[in-house]
Formats: structure tokens, C-alpha cells, sequence
């Protein structure tokens, strides 16, 4: 159980720590990724949908420190996994580029995240 833990501190403090940077410093946040900082509404969008998905992430991995339960983090890495899925899918159908640090961190979460929620359904 020290380990689910110790995982869902980890990766509840990075996505934390991500999230926050989305909200005092997007366009640095957008910049880091490759992408334009959006202007007018696609801006607010931008802003509002990866701190969100940053944030919420986070603190469904608190939510499993603090209770125990692997639903939680098992969402957050449901969440990272349909990220790697939808971003290979525009790839195919959109010729969207991958952007291989994304994918990569993805996997990196949903792999922390799913470990985390094994040890926690089984131990």
C-alpha cells in the first residue's frame, strides 16, 4: 500500500504542479507544448480545458491517497490512456503530428496511475 501511495502523491503533485502552471503562466504552458497561444475565446478554451484536465486529474490521485479507493486513480489513468488513443486516432484521420514527449509522459502517467490503482484494488 506504501507504494500505491507513494505513486499517487508523486503523480498528483506533477499534474498539480502542470495544472497551476496553466493558470499563472498559459502561454509559456502553450509554448512548452508547441503550441499557439490561442486568441480570443480559443484562449479562454485553451486555458479552461488543460487546467481542468490537469487539475482534475491531480486531484483524483489525492482522492485515492486520502481514501484508499483505486477508482480514482484509475480514472486519471483512463483519462491519460484515451489522451494516447485520441492523439494516434488524429494522427491517422486529421494527419495531426504526434508529439512524442506527449505521448511519452502520457503513457508515463497512465502507467503510474494503473499500477497505483492495482496495488490499491489488491493489497
Amino acid at each position: 500500500m506504501k507504494t500505491a501511495n507513494i505513486l499517487s502523491f508523486i503523480l498528483g503533485l506533477v499534474l498539480a504542479i502542470i495544472a497551476i502552471r496553466w493558470l499563472l503562466s498559459p502561454e509559456e504552458s502553450a509554448n512548452s507544448l508547441n503550441m499557439v497561444f490561442l486568441e480570443g475565446e480559443g484562449r479562454n478554451t485553451q486555458i479552461r480545458d488543460f487546467t481542468a484536465m490537469f487539475l482534475g486529474t491531480s486531484i483524483m490521485c489525492f482522492l485515492s491517497l486520502i481514501s484508499k479507493q483505486y477508482q480514482w486513480i484509475f480514472s486519471a489513468g483512463l483519462i491519460f490512456s484515451l489522451m494516447v488513443l485520441i492523439s494516434i486516432y488524429a494522427n491517422f484521420a486529421f494527419e495531426a503530428p504526434i508529439t512524442t514527449s506527449s505521448i511519452v509522459a502520457e503513457i508515463i502517467f497512465s502507467t503510474i496511475a494503473f499500477t497505483s490503482a492495482f496495488i490499491y484494488k489488491f493489497k
